[in-house]
């Protein structure tokens, strides 16, 4: 399974190109309004996201449910953290802001190195062919561009300690839940139950014969949970740096 195949070539990078220029003309015209303002795209991104997933659950309800359709994927996180980052106000919104900045930053990354991981080329031809075709091509890049307005609206003020924290209680609990749901339902979230890339399941195939299936599995588990942490941790990093690269070129 190549990184990328003709149809992610041919469609994300158009994509990426109008979510950039979405972010420009954003920044132009309200990067410097009051937050009430700012915060007008993520609320419209936060419904769109909330109805594609609606709509999701009740084509899959009609066709007698998948348990893959449960949102205990990493990507199925945004259902939540968009909505409560758009419409939350108390007093731990720099927490939420960075947790979501920080998985929507995971979620560009992955598909700038690996889009065929997150969505497959059958996903793209099927675009207008099937509604879970649709949703999963669609949510993706409603998450993606998340992330691009997050940095280009000067949403997201790093603070490390508070960040940290937040981000790792938030995808420890994520890992914990995930993981469990995988092995109980024997469903593959977030990789949790097998690996999406070929040559690695058949490290986690061969290692089973060597130790057994139950070790293979907590230590696979153990493995992903930590790639899972250090990966969104890095991309905090990413994101921390970007807020304030942009923030600079604002006061100038």
């Amino acid at each position: 399974m190549g990184l990328w195949t003709p149809e992610h070539a041919i469609t994300l990078i158009p994509a990426i190109a109008v979510m950039l220029a979405i972010g420009i003309i954003l920044r132009i015209t309200i990067g410097d309004k009051p937050l009430r303002i700012r915060m007008i795209p993520f609320q419209i991104l936060a419904v769109i996201a909330f109805l594609l997933e609606i709509g999701k659950q009740v084509v899959s309800l009609s066709r007698g449910y998948d348990l893959y359709h449960l949102p205990f994927h990493f990507c199925s996180l945004f259902i939540f953290m968009l909505p409560v980052m758009a419409f939350y106000k108390g007093k731990h919104r720099g927490a939420v802001t960075a947790i979501t900045a920080s998985i929507s930053a995971s979620l560009f990354l992955l598909m700038l190195i690996y889009p065929n991981l997150i969505y497959s080329a059958w996903n793209i031809r099927n675009f207008f062919g099937d509604y879970l075709d649709f949703h999963t091509v669609a949510f993706h890049n409603v998450a993606m561009l998340e992330f691009v307005l997050i940095i280009f609206l000067n949403l997201y003020t790093p603070d490390k300690k508070r960040d940290i924290k937040a981000i790792l209680v938030f995808i420890s609990c994520f890992c914990v839940v995930s993981a469990t749901m995988a092995q109980v339902l024997k469903t593959n979230y977030a990789n949790y139950y097998s690996c999406n890339i070929p040559p690695l399941e058949e490290v986690r195939v061969s290692l089973q014969g060597v130790i057994g299936a139950v070790p293979t599995q907590i230590l696979y588990v153990l493995i992903v949970s930590a790639l899972n942490v250090l990966f969104v941790l890095m991309c905090y990093g990413i994101c921390s740096l970007l807020s304030r690269l942009f923030k600079r070129k604002t006061e100038e």
